[in-house]
């Protein structure tokens, strides 16, 4: 052993007897079943802090804890070392231990760094990381690989977070390249050897790709959120209108049927049932809509947020991993032409009253005209005139002012702030602030037209979206369905579009109701609170190749 002492063999042999953990001298050494030795306390140490029964040196995992024992001629050997201070770092240098917390030189690792694999305790910031070792280390335990760099294998690299996943396991490279026919990232050793006929290309390329990609599917998921959003909002907002249509059919069944006593009991009674049945299964209906629609929404926000988290991955062999192993996304329903109906009520109290005796005639025909044509109803049918001030230019009235056309070239009018420009709009002549009213406007055969009731304050140049919110309560035909201008477009899908159609405007009560009067049918009801006066509102709308080109014509209410 004395010839150990020389110079030249100690800088040769002296790794040999320290431990990769500690960086000294072996005291106690125990070898692994992979072949490396450590010191027994430092071996037990780092498996205490680790998940894993792993060699520090190569990563070999074990089933179980292997059982140590001290290698006597190794201690032996140690300990003559020591004895001759061969080690660069005594017991008595500067060295400080990396357990204490308190390293030579480095910074403890934070978030986003990559921590030092051999410390024991709080982790170091890895200054390189090592694809022979697998692992990363800080500066104290990257001092054997750089003493020993010229006389192995190791290669080191900057630091890298999970390192294993992005190294191939054959060749002990990077992942740097990406077959496109395989779909899995590759080294270059992989792709020049058993993938040399296939489409590769670099992972950085094949990243940006995938993340641009990436950027588009979110977008349109997005786009499906918000429209389902748009959707299970009108949902919700027809439970409203049920419950609110069913109170108040049935507070008008509570106000005919106390007038007619004990004749009425049993009707009434049959009435409120078969309301409130109606209601349950129309909630019932709506609210499995509502469910049905929330739960895409929440596949759909899943998959926002699985994109999202995808889109904020820098690293590309961990976005691409990723990005294989995503599941396929949900199929979206079409939506578009599903609704709630709303209307459950209309004709329900006339049913009810039409089965007593001649002796309730004048109460029937109240309820039966209000469902209806409303032409019987208790309400005023005054005559309603179009106010010239108010109408595009291009519109045409006749000189009763009970009709409007449209023409392509414009009226020699005088501009003014009550006019429409240029959305095609005539209002009536009279406001109305309060009490009942109903009038009738023939459509006859035309292919598109508005009708409907607008505050007076509501803006009349420039683009006009029509919509209660902005002051406007209207149906629109066009493309061949009868639209109600809600929140949102409401098409009602009517059999047969109407050729005459009847507005009642009941003020206090927030009641705008469209019935077609030829067929006898209930259209679409708003249901609102009004704080200043409304004006009949009318559009023919433009000509259309001549198939457009009659009027819309106000009628004269008849009291039957």
């Amino acid at each position: 052993m004395q010839n150990m002492g020389s110079p030249g063999p100690r800088t040769l042999s002296e790794e040999q007897f320290l431990c990769s953990i500690c960086l000294e001298v072996f005291v106690e050494p125990v070898t692994t079943p992979c072949g490396h030795s450590f010191c027994l306390a430092c071996l037990q140490g780092y498996w205490s802090h680790s998940k894993q029964t792993q060699c520090p040196m190569c990563k070999r995992s074990f089933h179980r804890r292997p059982e140590l024992s001290v290698n006597r001629v190794l201690a032996d050997i140690a300990q003559q070392f020591q004895a001759l201070g061969m080690t660069e770092e005594g017991p008595n240098s500067d060295h400080k231990d990396v357990n204490s917390g308190e390293p030579e030189s480095g910074a403890f690792a934070q978030d986003g760094d990559v921590p030092c694999d051999a410390c024991i305790g709080r982790k170091m910031r890895a200054m390189k990381s090592c694809l022979s070792c697998q692992g990363s280390f800080c500066e104290t335990h990257l001092r054997p690989h750089q003493r020993t760099r010229s006389l192995s294998t190791h290669r080191l690299v900057q630091p890298i977070l999970r390192l294993e996943e992005k190294t191939c396991k054959k060749h002990k490279r990077l992942l740097e390249a990406y077959c496109r026919s395989d779909h899995v990232c590759v080294c270059t050793a992989c792709a020049e050897a058993t993938h040399k006929s296939h489409e590769i290309v670099s992972a950085d390329r094949e990243w940006k790709k995938k993340m641009s990609q990436i950027g588009k599917k979110r977008s349109e998921v997005k786009h499906l959120i918000k429209e389902r959003s748009k959707k299970l909002e009108e949902f919700k907002q027809s439970i409203k209108v049920i419950k609110s249509s069913s109170q108040k059919e049935l507070e008008e069944s509570w106000q005919v049927y106390s007038d007619l006593q004990r004749w009425v009991e049993q009707s009434q009674a049959e009435l409120v049932d078969r309301i409130t049945t109606q209601q349950k299964e129309a909630e019932r209906q709506a609210q499995e809509l509502v469910r049905m629609l929330e739960q895409e929404l929440s596949q759909l926000r899943k998959r926002s947020t699985e994109l999202d988290q995808l889109s904020q991955m820098q690293d590309k062999v961990l976005f691409l991993q990723s990005l294989s192993t995503l599941p396929p996304p949900p199929e979206p329903s079409d939506w578009s032409g599903v609704s709630v109906n709303t209307d459950l009520y209309v004709g329900t109290v006339r049913k009810s009253v039409s089965i007593l005796t001649d002796r309730f005639q004048e109460e029937l025909r109240k309820l039966y005209g209000k469902a209806n044509s409303m032409s019987d109803c208790p309400c005023v049918a005054g005559e309603v005139f179009l106010d010239p001030a108010t109408a595009q230019k291009n519109l045409v009235l006749s000189e009763d002012a009970k009709q409007v056309r449209y023409e392509d070239h414009k009226q020699p009018v005088s501009e003014g702030p009550r006019r429409f420009q240029p959305a095609l709009f005539v209002l009536g002549r009279e406001g109305i602030a309060s009490g009942r009213h109903y009038w009738e406007v023939e459509v006859g055969t035309k292919t598109a037209w508005t009708l409907g009731v607008a505050t007076q304050s509501v803006h009349r140049k420039g683009d006009i979206k029509l919509n209660p919110e902005n002051g406007f309560w209207c149906l629109w035909l066009k493309a061949g369905d009868v639209n109600a201008l809600s929140s949102s477009r409401l098409p009602l899908h009517l059999p047969v579009l109407p050729q005459k159609v009847g507005i009642y405007l009941d003020y206090e009560a927030g009641q705008i109701s469209f019935y077609d009067t030829k067929a006898r049918s209930h259209l679409y009801t708003f249901m609102d609170t009004f704080s200043e006066s409304l004006y009949p509102i009318f559009s023919p709308c433009v000509n259309q190749e001549g198939k457009n080109s009659a009027p819309l014509i106000i009628s004269t209410v008849k009291h039957g």
